[in-house]
């Protein structure tokens, strides 16, 4: 009589939905193969794609006015349409944005779209809803929460009562298991309480990441960090470089940290030495598909429903505008630019599992 296998995993078993083993490691793999063969050639590529949801907000932030920007949005299977094309061409990562997302009633549904497409799936979210529809976001890879310093700070320039619910956030997808970096945007006020995110974020086992503000309106040509002074976006850089090497959990690589003492402002040089576009970029509410949110004006409107995605994004414009200081940009810049701090950066982000539990497979 045959041994019998005790509860060992097996290549075959499948997930929630219906992927084996095998079949997740290769829809993980195929877009990078889709990515390396296209960059060999010179062609573009849609392998990391923000899916921005909505507009709409349940926050008023100080520092952002995309609320006010109104825009149609896409109908659920449009949004299943998209993802189709996209994964078709090789979308491999999907980050949903907003606005918050999670004021959609359907985004369960665009979530657990993603999933069944192979794609690896995070969400940016204030966490507000997360505690009452976990359900929902309970598929995710990752969320990134924003956390923009201690209750005083967040809340003033974020909304009442939305630091507790950013934690309690953190603390729900932990505790499923769903991997959790945080962002923190830097106002003046907020710079100087970098140490308290940085404490939570040693104590709760999260990354954190730091962000300089941008103009409320998000346009490249807007500016940039306008409340600091180039003396003090240097000094914050100076600050998080020196967290990182006394080892607290800070995502930012020290290559973009190093450019941002450097550069202040905008980072690397204009539009046209960034990845956006090319093998990276957005898909706002409308179906508009532009190289990132800061550009997103230099395309036309709607390109995406009226042509299909994947002729939207191979026929949009490229982008134009003096540069940026997007921290997530920068990094997949550099990675995509194969710098091994940046590269080894994202490699101890991915084999470090600080958070409480173990990720479903």
């Amino acid at each position: 009589m045959g041994r019998q296998n005790s509860g060992r995993r097996r290549y075959d078993d499948q997930d929630q939905f219906g992927h084996t083993a095998v079949e997740r490691g290769w829809a993980l793999a195929r877009p990078a193969i889709k990515l390396a063969v296209s960059r060999a050639l010179g062609r573009k590529a849609p392998y990391q794609m923000s899916l921005s949801l909505t507009n709409r907000c349940n926050f008023r932030c100080d520092y952002c006015e995309i609320p006010e920007q109104q825009r149609p949005e896409m109908d659920t299977q449009e949004w299943r349409d998209c993802i189709d094309a996209l994964a078709g061409a090789g979308m491999g990562r999907a980050s949903l944005m907003g606005g918050e997302p999670m004021v959609r009633k359907d985004v369960g549904e665009i979530i657990r779209h993603l999933k069944k497409r192979g794609v690896y799936a995070t969400m940016n979210t204030n966490g507000w809803f997360v505690a009452d529809r976990f359900d929902e976001v309970a598929p995710l890879d990752l969320a990134c929460v924003t956390l923009d310093g201690p209750r005083e700070v967040h809340d003033a320039q974020r909304q009442e009562g939305s630091y507790s619910r950013a934690i309690a956030a953190i603390e729900k997808f932990q505790s499923a298991g769903v991997k959790v970096v945080t962002m923190s945007v830097m106002t003046p006020r907020g710079a100087a309480t970098v140490d308290h995110v940085l404490e939570l974020a040693r104590d709760m086992g999260f990354t954190a990441f730091f962000q300089i503000e941008h103009d409320q309106t998000m346009d490249v040509f807007a500016p940039v960090g306008a409340s600091f002074s180039q003396q003090s976006i240097a000094s914050l850089a100076e600050t998080l470089m020196a967290r990182k090497r006394e080892g607290w959990p800070i995502g930012n690589s020290y290559a973009v940290l190093e450019l941002q003492r450097r550069d202040g402002r905008r980072l690397g040089g204009d539009c046209s030495h960034c990845y956006a576009g090319r093998y990276f970029g957005y898909v706002m509410s409308d179906g508009t598909v532009a190289p990132c949110l800061f550009t997103q004006q230099q395309q036309t409107q709607g390109n995406g429903r009226a042509w299909g995605f994947v002729e939207a994004w191979n026929r949009m414009n490229p982008p134009r505008g003096p540069g940026c200081a997007c921290v997530p940009i920068h990094e997949v810049n550099h990675i995509l630019s194969l710098d091994p701090r940046v590269l080894w950066n994202a490699v101890e982000m991915a084999v470090s599992d600080r958070n409480v539990g173990i990720r479903r497979l």
